[in-house]
C-alpha cells in the first residue's frame, strides 16, 4: 500500500498578517481542482464509514491524530474514490483553504497521471452512450438477419421485412 504524508516539521507561528503558518502544503488552483475531480467523494473524518476508518493503517491514524492536535483546521475531510483516499484539512475564514495531510491507497499517482486518468474517464463517459446505441443496433440487425421475418413479432415483421428481402 502506498502512503504519502505531507507534514512539514516547522512550528505553526503567526505571520505578519496574523494568519498561522500551517505545516501542511496548501491545495490551490489547478492542483485543488484536479484532486477534487479525481477524489469526488468528500466526507468529514468523524462521519467516515466504519469500513474506511477500520482499514486505515497505523501511520495514517498517527498523521490524522497529529493534524487534529494542531487545532489548525475547522474540520478534516477524507476525499476518496475506490482505493485512493486523501485526508485534507479545511479552514474557513474569509475564504475556504484546503491542506494535504496524508494520502494513501493502491497507487502512487503524480498529478500528471491524475490528469491523464481524468481525461480518459471523460472520453469513456462520452463514448459510452454511443457504444450502447451501436451495440443495440447491431443486435437488432443481427436478429433480423438470422431469425427471419417469421420468428419476429408482427410489428417487427412489418417494419423489417422489406429490409430483409432487400438482402442489405
Amino acid at each position: 500500500m502506498f502512503i504519502e504524508t505531507y507534514y512539514e516539521e516547522r512550528p505553526a507561528f503567526p505571520t505578519s498578517l496574523g494568519e498561522l503558518v500551517v505545516p501542511y502544503p496548501e491545495l490551490t488552483g489547478e492542483v485543488l481542482s484536479l484532486w477534487q475531480s479525481y477524489l469526488p467523494v468528500s466526507t468529514k473524518l468523524e462521519d467516515a464509514p466504519y469500513w474506511l476508518r477500520d482499514n486505515m493503517p497505523g501511520v495514517i491514524l498517527e498523521q490524522l491524530g497529529k493534524a487534529q492536535k494542531t487545532n489548525l483546521f475547522d474540520r478534516i475531510e477524507i476525499w476518496t474514490r475506490s482505493g485512493d483516499p486523501m485526508a485534507v484539512g479545511v479552514t474557513g475564514g474569509e475564504h475556504t483553504r484546503y491542506f494535504s495531510i496524508v494520502r494513501w491507497g493502491d497507487a502512487k499517482l503524480t498529478l500528471e497521471q491524475v490528469k491523464k486518468r481524468l481525461r480518459a474517464e471523460k472520453w469513456l463517459f462520452r463514448l459510452l452512450p454511443v457504444a450502447i446505441v451501436v451495440i443495440f443496433l447491431v443486435g437488432i440487425v443481427t436478429l433480423a438477419l438470422f431469425a427471419g421475418p417469421r420468428q419476429f413479432p408482427e410489428l417487427a415483421q412489418k417494419g423489417l421485412y422489406p429490409l430483409y428481402q432487400g438482402g442489405f
